[in-house]
């Protein structure tokens, strides 16, 4: 470039070049990437497929799971929106519902009825909170700047305008009233058999345990729920701490007695004890049968017990008998009361309850912790339901960038002798996203790969497994401070439902779901494979991690799956080519009241204007961007 610059139009030139010559030689890169594909569904990829043309559902499987052959099903979806009305910024978040039935003829075959007055009958709850821009940060706390130790930085400040473009409350909002809807859906006295949700549950679980950590945030100053009132007493640190460890299925075994894990357990066991456990009882019941493993236990009987800062222990000793705090004995109650009562008031159709009784306890805001931690509840009660009425638990994903199947399950079950080769060197020259992988295998090998598909259904805990960090092997370490996330609670699958009748080429997207795991299915030994975890940097004595990873010739449920989301599909409509139409009309009824809303902030807008009293306060104290706003919209209209 001279010195004088470069004239407006040769810029806009060789930018353009730039980008073309930048795209062209991506593409060309990638188009190499998916040549080095070639030949591995039959080298290796294969094994991994299972085939769904024409299957039929076992209705034996039906039987004893449902207990029944006409199914409900629901699929939720949400909505979120906000928008600037002068110094204000309004969020408004919602989730919807569209319902039908499932009928499951004697021959195996599926039909599927759906509820055509979803308007009128549909199951939805919704929120608006109006905020002052400078409010934003206190109950957004996604916005806050934090040091390396989690402590908030309040020399950093930000403008209206990034506060507005980058805060993320309403999508928390979003996505608890999706919860919440399942939560209620699959407790009331009719329970919904089949549950869809547009959300990858696993992942959403791991992110809001993390979120919530009291590690990451300060109980005291970022939480307003910490404090409330529950049925006459104050809701503690101790409870939000320990309520977020509640998740898990003895039949299953969950929480696992390893790793982080192994306190949860025992938390879990010495609640289903109200009378307490001995030391040698807890051990024989999480069957702790090295040196090790049995120190480890002592260690975290301590922790339990021990206080930390406002945290108590939640493990108490009398004589050689460990019990919970008679203090927290009722923690699943008092949890679970505190949820229903705050979303009860946060999406009450009541007009007279007002933002601040929404949004506010005792004059506290509500934040965006408080949001993760009350989804994280909903989820955990929704499991809790799911497994004690037999509700099927999925979720779906449409464009997922998932690489686990790629970096972490065929290289874990290579080693397991579960399938007989991997990508080898060939790893880093290929797509780096399953879907891309299994979207580029289906058109190549689609004379032999018929839709439907999927792949075999496998632990969700593989997306934190890696091969040992020393490289030993039979052994394997987790991805993140050699952390395995939980097992035996969600198995997830690619799959791919159907083909263009006049371009057999064109192929639908390649899906992701998972699954709720459950015992009377998942927990056969042919569905499990056992992972030897290095935990503690001791090779020779690691911890056992039984893992699910489905038996390809026998998965009954994943067979249901499959017939349920083949005909839940259209090839007449674009838009649900490939796609679940459950979650099709629950995204257009969370669309139409999205439409509704804005229509309604935009008709609160021009009635304030119009108000003598205010018209004149509003019009000298508005934005810059509000008045250029303005003067662009009367433009347009001139």
């Amino acid at each position: 470039m001279s010195d004088q610059g470069s004239r407006l139009k040769e810029r806009l030139k060789s930018t353009g070049e730039l980008l073309l010559g930048g795209a062209r030689k991506q593409i060309e890169e990638y188009k190499d990437k998916f040549e080095n594909l070639k030949g591995i569904y039959d080298k290796f990829l294969s094994e991994l497929f299972v085939h769904y043309s024409g299957a039929t559902t076992d209705t034996i499987f039906i039987d004893s799971f449902f207990g029944k052959r006409n199914l409900s099903f629901a699929g939720i979806d949400g909505s979120v929106h906000k928008q600037e009305v002068f110094d204000l910024l309004i969020f408004f978040a919602g989730a919807y519902s569209s319902y039908g039935t499932v009928h499951v003829k004697d021959s195996g075959e599926i039909e599927v009825e759906y509820e055509e007055e979803y308007l009128e009958k549909g199951f939805g709850v919704s929120s608006i909170l109006p905020v002052y821009i400078n409010e934003i940060p206190r109950i957004d706390q996604t916005l806050l700047q934090r040091d390396s130790q989690g402590v908030i930085d309040d020399s950093i400040t930000f403008g209206d305008s990034w506060i507005v473009d980058n805060s993320a409350f309403a999508d928390y909002l979003m996505g608890l009233a999706e919860f919440y809807i399942a939560y209620k859906l699959v407790s009331k006295e009719n329970p919904i058999d089949v549950l869809i949700m547009d959300r990858i549950l696993s992942a959403e679980i791991a992110s809001f345990y993390a979120e919530t950590s009291e590690f990451r945030i300060s109980l005291d100053k970022e939480c307003g729920l910490i404090g409330s009132e529950v049925d006459g007493k104050e809701f503690s640190y101790t409870e939000w701490v320990y309520a977020r460890t509640l998740v898990g299925n003895s039949g299953l075994g969950t929480p696992p007695p390893r790793g982080e894990y192994l306190l949860h357990r025992v938390i879990c066991e010495l609640l289903n004890n109200p009378k307490g456990m001995t030391r040698d009882e807890i051990e024989t019941k999480l069957k702790l049968d090295t040196d090790t493993r049995k120190t480890r236990l002592d260690k975290e009987l301590e922790q339990g017990m021990k206080r930390k800062g406002f945290v108590e222990g939640i493990i108490t000793r009398k004589g050689k008998v460990y019990q919970i705090h008679p203090r927290y004995k009722d923690i699943r109650s008092r949890v679970k009361q505190l949820l229903e009562e705050t979303c009860e008031r946060i999406f009450s159709e009541d007009s007279s309850v007002t933002y601040e009784d929404r949004f506010k306890i005792d004059g506290r805001w509500l934040t965006t912790n408080d949001l993760s931690f009350l989804s994280l509840m909903s989820i955990f009660f929704t499991m809790e339901a799911c497994w004690e009425n037999n509700s099927l638990l999925l979720g779906v994903a449409k464009d997922t960038s998932a690489r686990d199947l790629k970096r972490q399950f065929i290289p874990a079950l290579k080693d397991l002798g579960g399938i007989s080769q991997t990508f080898d060197d060939k790893s880093k020259d290929t797509p780096d996203t399953d879907r891309m992988i299994l979207q580029w295998v289906s058109l190549h090998e689609r004379e032999r790969l018929e839709v439907p598909w999927a792949i075999r259904e496998y632990d969700t805990a593989f997306k934190t497994v890696v091969p040992h960090f020393e490289g030993i092997k039979g052994l394997v370490s987790g991805a993140r401070r050699n952390q395995i996330s939980l097992n035996k609670t969600f198995v997830k699958s690619y799959f791919q439902l159907c083909q263009a009748v006049s371009d057999v080429k064109l192929r639908s997207n390649v899906l992701l779901y998972d699954r709720l795991v459950y015992p009377e299915i998942d927990s056969e030994a042919d569905n499990i494979l056992i992972l030897k975890h290095d935990y503690l940097s001791r090779p020779e004595d690691p911890e056992p991690i039984e893992v699910v990873v489905a038996d390809a010739s026998n998965n009954p449920m994943q067979t249901f799956v499959m017939s349920l989301f083949s005909r839940m599909t259209s090839m007449s409509i674009p838009e649900l080519f490939g796609h679940l139409k459950p979650l099709y009309v629950a995204d257009k009824v969370a669309k139409y009241y999205q439409e509704q809303f804005r229509g309604m902030v935009e008709s609160a807008g021009t009635w304030l204007l119009q108000r003598p009293e205010l018209r004149e306060f509003l019009f000298y104290l508005s934005t810059f961007r509000e008045r250029r706003s303005e003067h662009e919209r009367t433009r347009r209209n001139t």
